[in-house]
């Protein structure tokens, strides 16, 4: 079967007459009646009428040109500028979504990318006299901030020490008095323990003894008492001081510590200097030039995701038309998806819906028993099943096989991307040159053909195609060219019949021997 690739707007689909009208000259008609003494003839005029042949086939009825829409990137909807029904013309702004976000970083990539190039610019030019100035200023102040930083780094821990030494002495002079207290306190304790075992040993009954070795014991109390209360008087100045040097300790570690950071810094930044010196001195390498390029890429290749971004936060109308779905509300969020232009059906997820009216295409198959009254170029009319209204176009071909794609108006619809015309040139050989073939088609137009050496050829009297002769018949199958030349990619030779004339054979009409449209005998 060969099929007949036609798009649709409502797709349609149920019995479709195909009506092809062809141009064929009538025939004349001689009959011959033999007698036994005299033969008698009977003519008629030549003349040309036309023929229209139906072909019945399922197919559907859809637009040439629709256009299914989404945004390129996700975000949220800001405006929708169009309704259902309404017409728009090629370049219409339809809708947009929120570019605060992308704008923002449209920028930065932009300033990234523009400091990527200027280090580039800056590492293929070279030195400078006023970069290495200004490089060797840098490190002559870079290496007086190491020189300060060292300086305010010996001077602060001998600030620092000496604020911990005087915060030494008055521990140092609490610790004297609060000494010889705890030694007071231990002899107290030992005098008390030795005068209560002798009181025990004195009080076993009641005597003179007993009562001595009791007040004895009473008066160690009362000394541990009030020795013990001069401790506690002279540890309260010791804490106090001991606090103070504990501060002081923490201060002069913390001060300290942030000199030497500063120092480090410092000579960190008098090493890069030098490093920076050095490089600019040398100029930078190949290997630089070529991580800066690398740099310049990437930065290159962020911004343009953004712009197209950025780009497709618009939905515009690439073509005109009317609108026929709009899926999408202000404050929605929505994913990205692209858009396309094509005949395709409308997706459910597209967001906004463009078909131009007034042409379509019917797609459908035609038996191999009919495929034959089909040619390229015919006027067809296509009557939809239910319809008594004929959309008029003209027969096409596709790589799917051939059929009509009427159009709206009688204008021949273009193939859509991807499917290729093909084209059959039948007639006579009137010249070969080369590789190219002129041949007077059936219907008194000359046409080139161009035979590769890849090209197929059946033969019933030549051998190759470069033996190609004036006056065979050919029938080349291929696809034109932008000059209408066919790029031949089949071949098909034939001798010229009897009277030097080539028959159909391929499904069209006759030329005759004069090669003015008139049929062959009996044609």
């Amino acid at each position: 079967m060969k099929t007949r690739l036609l798009r649709n707007l409502t797709l349609r689909r149920g019995l479709v007459a195909l009506v092809l009208v062809t141009g064929i000259l009538g025939t004349t008609v001689v009959y011959a009646q033999a007698a036994k003494v005299t033969t008698t003839y009977r003519t008629a005029v030549v003349t040309y009428s036309t023929i229209s042949q139906s072909i019945g086939m399922a197919g559907n009825l859809a637009p040439v040109s629709q256009a299914n829409l989404n945004f390129a990137s996700p975000g949220t909807v800001a405006s929708v500028n169009v309704q259902v029904g309404q017409t728009v013309v090629a370049g219409t702004s339809l809708a947009a979504l929120d570019q605060t976000l992308l704008s923002a970083q449209l920028l930065q990539a932009q300033a990234t990318l523009a400091s990527a190039q200027s280090k580039l610019s800056q590492d293929q030019a070279g030195p400078t006299a006023q970069s290495l100035v200004s490089a060797q200023n840098s490190v002559a102040s870079a290496q007086v901030a190491a020189n300060n930083a060292q300086t305010s780094l010996t001077d602060t821990q001998a600030i620092n020490a000496q604020a911990v030494a005087t915060a030494q002495a008055p521990v140092t002079a609490a610790q004297i008095p609060v000494a010889a207290d705890q030694a007071l306190v231990t002899q107290d304790q030992t005098t008390l323990t030795s005068d209560q075992a002798a009181m025990t040993a004195a009080c076993t009954s009641p005597s003179v003894a007993c009562t001595t070795a009791t007040a004895a014991v009473a008066a160690d109390q009362a000394k541990l008492t009030a020795d013990q209360a001069k401790l506690a008087t002279d540890q309260a100045p010791l804490a106090a001081a001991q606090s103070a040097l504990s501060t002081a300790t923490v201060k002069a570690r913390q001060s300290n510590d942030q000199a030497a950071a500063a120092l480090a810094t410092s000579q960190q930044q008098l090493a890069g200097a030098k490093s920076s010196l050095a490089a600019l001195q040398t100029g930078a390498s190949p290997q630089t030039i070529q991580m800066d390029d690398a740099q310049i890429q990437i930065d290159q290749v962020n911004v343009n995701t953004i712009q197209h971004e950025l780009d497709g936060a618009t939905l515009t109308a690439p073509i005109a038309g009317i609108v026929s779905q709009v899926s999408i509300a202000a404050g929605q969020s929505v994913t990205g998806g692209g858009a396309s232009a094509s005949s395709a059906n409308a997706s459910p997820m597209s967001a906004i819906v463009i078909y131009t009216p007034g042409q379509y295409q019917v797609s459908g198959t035609i038996s191999d028993s009919q495929v034959n009254l089909v040619a390229i170029g015919q006027t067809a009319e296509v009557t939809p099943s239910g319809s008594t209204q004929a959309l008029k176009g003209a027969s096409g071909c596709t790589a799917g096989g051939f059929g009509a794609a009427p159009a709206a108006g009688g204008s021949p619809r273009p193939n859509p991307g991807g499917q290729a015309n093909l084209s059959n040139v039948s007639g006579e050989v009137t010249a070969v040159s080369g590789t190219s073939v002129t041949v007077l088609t059936l219907t008194n137009t000359s046409q080139t053909i161009t035979v590769p050496t890849t090209a197929a050829v059946t033969q019933s009297s030549s051998t190759t195609a470069a033996s190609l002769q004036v006056g065979e018949c050919v029938r080349a199958t291929g696809s034109p060219d932008a000059s209408g030349a066919v790029q031949a990619t089949g071949l098909t030779i034939t001798p010229a019949g009897p009277s030097g004339t080539c028959s159909t054979g391929f499904g069209g009409a006759g030329r005759g021997p004069a090669g003015n449209g008139a049929p062959a005998a009996g044609g």
